[in-house]
């Protein structure tokens, strides 16, 4: 009889325990595969946002202010000067040498005005610029503004407070304007003000080329963003340029914090399948005792032993690697989308090689010292033990 025919008469012999213990290892790698790629999507989506995501760098005038105080009571301050900023800093700012840097800027004109007898905030944009900038815009009801026209955007707050609704017409400082869509609530200031029409605003608060702030992309992956924000310093010496990354900072250090707990939970889930291994088969062998004593007496030398139990193994091995690695990539399409993961999961043929391939040497070092036990198995003693 050939030494596969024993191992898999063995097998069939022995279908559930090998069953139960291919299944354990299954989950395990299963576990380690799901939490590297999911560690591994959190990366990418981290990274994908910095590129495609909100503002990373803002340009504010600089206000100059004297603080005043009596006897160590704070009166207030005095403002020194009224700087704004203008069509000409965006030109300059476009000027910088890392300038290839700058994928989109938006500037914005603050103001209020009375619409409906209630004053409301309204924000000067230009439409297709903000959209790029705020991937996370939404609208429940309408569509986007188109650019140059007096067509306005509420934010959701807005629409309830004033009491309007998509396609109704409104009057903002004499002039009349279209609601052509609402926002969906983000939960934040956003959902305050009236966005209109960049050149429409600055035409109704009397103030041409003018804009109250600027947010500008510019942190992608592997740009130098210290770098890009001291450039347009230079250019800018009348406004304070400043990044914001708190956020992707925030989100990075989450992500540092899920690939070390994946590492840490990996290793232990690794210790734990090798144990497992390690003891299944040490009872095998106890529970062979009389079948390998017979292939001893028979003429079955010490090496036929090492192999039988050892191809055992390996099927094991092949199999709960194989089933793991798609168990794991199944379950980290299933959780990403609860952790905020939008890049879908995608079958890495690489990772599946990896995650065979460790469990095939786990499983065989794990059970070197049973297969070893086995074949220095003396044939008197298996027989004696019958």
């Amino acid at each position: 009889m050939r030494l596969e025919r024993i191992t898999l008469v063995n097998i069939r012999k022995h279908f559930w325990r090998l069953g139960l213990l291919t299944a354990g290892l299954a989950v395990a790698v299963g576990t380690v595969v799901a939490l590297y790629t999911l560690s591994v999507l959190m990366n990418e989506d981290w990274q994908k946002k910095l590129d495609e995501y909100g503002t990373n760098m803002l340009i504010v005038p600089k206000k100059d202010s004297l603080p005043l105080s009596y006897a160590g009571v704070a009166l207030g301050g005095v403002n020194l000067g009224d700087r704004t900023l203008t069509e000409g800093d965006i030109d300059a700012l476009k000027t910088i040498q890392a300038r290839r840097s700058l994928a989109i800027i938006a500037p914005k004109l603050i103001g209020s005005a009375a619409i409906n007898r209630r004053e409301a905030i309204i924000v000067g944009v230009d439409f297709p610029e903000e959209f790029k900038i705020k991937r996370w815009w939404r609208l429940d009801s309408g569509k986007r503004p188109v650019k140059g026209t007096n067509q306005v955007l509420l934010g959701s707050n807005a629409a309830r407070r004033l009491g309007l609704k998509q396609g109704e017409t409104i009057k903002i400082k004499g002039g009349e304007f279209r609601v052509a869509g609402i926002l969906r609530q983000a939960g934040s200031e956003e959902d305050e003000p009236v966005y209109i029409d960049l050149k429409k605003t600055q035409e109704l608060l009397g103030r041409p080329a003018q804009f109250s702030l600027i947010e500008v992309a510019a942190w992608c992956y592997n740009c130098p963003i210290e770098r890009i924000v001291g450039e347009a310093t230079e250019k800018l010496p009348h406004a304070k340029v400043s990044a914001v990354r708190q956020a992707a900072e925030a989100r990075n250090a989450i992500a540092g914090q899920f690939k070390i707990f994946s590492i840490i939970l990996s290793g232990v889930m690794a210790i734990v399948g090798g144990l497992i291994i390690f003891t299944n088969m040490l009872s095998a062998v106890r529970e062979r005792r009389r079948e390998i004593g017979i292939f001893r007496a028979i003429g079955f030398r010490r090496l036929n032993i090492l192999e039988i139990i050892l191809f055992e193994t390996v099927l094991v091995a092949l199999t709960a690697g194989l089933v793991g690695y798609l168990t794991g990539l199944a379950a980290a399409g299933l959780l990403a989308p609860s952790l905020g993961v939008g890049v879908p999961v995608k079958l890495d043929l690489n990772v599946g090689y990896f995650a065979v391939l460790g469990t095939l040497i786990l499983t065989l070092v794990s059970s070197l010292y049973p297969a070893l036990t086995a074949a220095n198995l003396s044939p008197m003693i298996a027989i004696n033990d019958i």
